[in-house]
C-alpha cells in the first residue's frame, strides 16, 4: 500500500532552526500537504549555530542571541506539546521570513510567544530553565547521529534511520500540488539508494513568504 493510500497518518520528524528561510518554506509546504494527505508532523529542533561552530570554540547557550528562540520552542513543546511548538514556529517564521524582523532579539521572540498564546513572560521562563539547552541539543544530536543531518530542513519518517535535507523549494505549493510533492518525497524517503538530487538555486528569487496563523 502506498503512503498516499494509507488510512493511518504517516509520522514525519521535521528538524528545523527558526532562523533558516529554506526550512521555513519547506515547513509551509508540509503543513499544506497535511491538509490533503494523512501526515503527522513531529516538530524537532536543530541548531545551525551548533553545526557551524568552529572546532575547539566554546558555545554560549545563554548569551548567544540565536538560542533564545530555540530554547523557547523547546519549552513550548515540553509544556504544551507538538501543537504549541508549531504555533510558536509559525509566529517566529512570520516575524523573521515575512516581516523581516530579527528573531535574535529577545523582545521579538517574546512578542512571538505572546502571539502563540504562551504569554509575554514565556521566554524568560525558557531562558531561566537550563534544561531547555539540553532539549535542543538532544534533537540536534539525533539529527546528526541518526540521520547524519548537516542542515535544515532535515526530515525523516518515524522509525527510519534515513533522513533527507530538503526538499528545498522556492514557492509554496497548495492543495493537491502540495500533496503530490509529498507523495514523491515520501517515496524517496523509503529508498535507501537515493542520496542526492540537486539543482542550482541562482535562477530563483527568494523574497519574503508568510503563513496563515
Amino acid at each position: 500500500m502506498s503512503i498516499k493510500e494509507a488510512n493511518t497518518p504517516v509520522s514525519l520528524n521535521f528538524h528545523f532552526d527558526p532562523l533558516c528561510p529554506l526550512a521555513w518554506r519547506t515547513a509551509l509546504w508540509i503543513r499544506e500537504a497535511r491538509k490533503v494527505r494523512p501526515i503527522d508532523i513531529r516538530w524537532r529542533l536543530f541548531s545551525l549555530a551548533e553545526v557551524n561552530r568552529k572546532e575547539g570554540s566554546q558555545p554560549d547557550y545563554v548569551n548567544d542571541a540565536g538560542w533564545a528562540a530555540l530554547r523557547t520552542l523547546a519549552l513550548a513543546r515540553r509544556e504544551k506539546g507538538n501543537e504549541a511548538i508549531e504555533k510558536l514556529y509559525i509566529a517566529l517564521g512570520n516575524a523573521a521570513h515575512a516581516r523581516k524582523e530579527n528573531i535574535r532579539q529577545r523582545e521579538v521572540v517574546s512578542a512571538c510567544a505572546e502571539k502563540a498564546g504562551l504569554g509575554a513572560d514565556f521566554v524568560d521562563k525558557a531562558l531561566a530553565d537550563e534544561s531547555t539547552i539540553q532539549d535542543v541539543l538532544n534533537d540536534y544530536q539525533e539529527a546528526r547521529q541518526r540521520y547524519h543531518g548537516f542542515g535544515v530542513p532535515t526530515i525523516a519518517l518515524e522509525g527510519s534511520n534515513v533522513g533527507f535535507y530538503g526538499p528545498i523549494i522556492n514557492t509554496v505549493p497548495h492543495a493537491e500540488e502540495a500533496g503530490e510533492l509529498w507523495d514523491y518525497t515520501a517515496w524517496a524517503l523509503q529508498q535507501p539508494n537515493i542520496f542526492e538530487l540537486k539543482r542550482d538555486r541562482a535562477q530563483a528569487e527568494w523574497g519574503p513568504v508568510g503563513a496563515e496563523d
